[in-house]
């Protein structure tokens, strides 16, 4: 395709000559001042006719071999990226943000209220292990853990599921959200510290329990939401909603009445968050798709003669190199 690579050095080096050629200078007659022309213009006027007939030559000589399916190409071309690109981009900027606000710790439905967001709890003692994977946006600490396990006593301890905002609409459908979830849990009793299933010791050990309960296990405690989200996701896998079929398959794993299994719950954990991961990644790889077929793969056959694949929009002048 011509179109793209006409030169204009032929323009520019006309310029030039003019400039140069037309420069007035300032003579003095008579103690009279006037700008005139150098003698060196006249002079050079057949040489810039010469050079003007010359570069309207060369570009008929371009132009002349600009054929009907260059022209055809290149309106293609642009009504294909106008059509897909047009809207492409900025839905794009709005999905990038949510994926990066979601990889920073961002959770669906429950974080859209930043005021009643609790981002650390005070509680002392160790961290909860594996969180690194789970994309927390704040850290976790065991005890807020402990605080929420402690009350849970199965998945009807949750939740009401029979009085939902999505039973009102259809009794049979049953969906807790996020925020309903971490505002139970809250409000629920604490049952009582839960224990290793092997050992039978406490979660943390003695003197964690000695320094915590306490404070854990008043109504209504300082829970942060990063805990209740980690918890969340084990059955919600990232979504904004549960279901009871869900969360009891899942509690299944790791509580069994006061019987607490760390390391299968941080597993499962890890799990539901590696979903929301696999999505991210899945959509930068269709991004790059869209990208190099759309926009850059073309530019490069265009404007450089370099072809990547990425379709076939686009052509090079002449043989294309590939670099793969």
């Amino acid at each position: 395709m011509f179109l793209p690579k006409l030169s204009f050095s032929l323009f520019l080096a006309f310029g030039l000559k003019r400039a140069t050629a037309f420069a007035p200078y300032i003579a003095t007659r008579g103690g009279a001042t006037r700008s005139v022309a150098p003698p060196s213009s006249i002079n050079a006027i057949p040489e810039i006719f010469q050079a003007l007939e010359s570069s309207v030559q060369s570009c008929d000589l371009v132009l002349s071999k600009v054929t009907t399916e260059d022209y055809g190409e290149l309106a293609k071309s642009f009504f294909i990226v106008l059509l897909f690109g047009g809207g492409l981009i900025p839905a794009a900027i709005a999905a990038n943000k949510s994926m990066i606000g979601t990889l920073s710790g961002k959770r669906a439905g429950g974080d859209e209220d930043r005021s009643n967001y609790v981002l650390e709890s005070g509680a002392s003692g160790p961290e909860l292990p594996g969180q690194s994977l789970m994309f927390a946006s704040e850290k976790i600490p065991l005890v807020d853990i402990i605080a929420i396990m402690g009350r849970i006593q199965g998945y009807q301890s949750i939740a009401d599921w029979r009085n939902l905002p999505s039973t009102e609409r259809s009794p049979n459908v049953m969906w807790l959200p996020r925020d309903m979830f971490k505002e139970n849990i809250r409000k629920a009793k604490f049952m009582g510290w839960p224990v290793d299933p092997v050992t039978g010791q406490p979660i943390g050990g003695l003197e964690l329990e000695k320094a915590e309960k306490a404070r854990i296990s008043k109504s209504n405690p300082t829970i942060g939401d990063a805990a209740l989200d980690a918890v969340f996701d084990t059955w919600a896998w990232g979504a904004s909603i549960a279901t009871p079929d869900k969360v009891e398959s899942t509690l299944a794993l790791y509580k069994n009445g006061n019987s607490f299994n760390i390391d299968e719950f941080v597993g499962a954990a890890i799990r539901g968050r590696a979903v929301t991961g696999l999505g991210a990644l899945t959509f930068i790889v269709i991004q790059v798709v869209a990208y190099g077929t759309l926009f850059i793969a073309p530019f490069l056959r265009v404007f450089f003669d370099i072809d990547i694949g990425f379709g076939q929009l686009g052509d090079c002048d002449g043989v294309c190199k590939t670099l793969f």
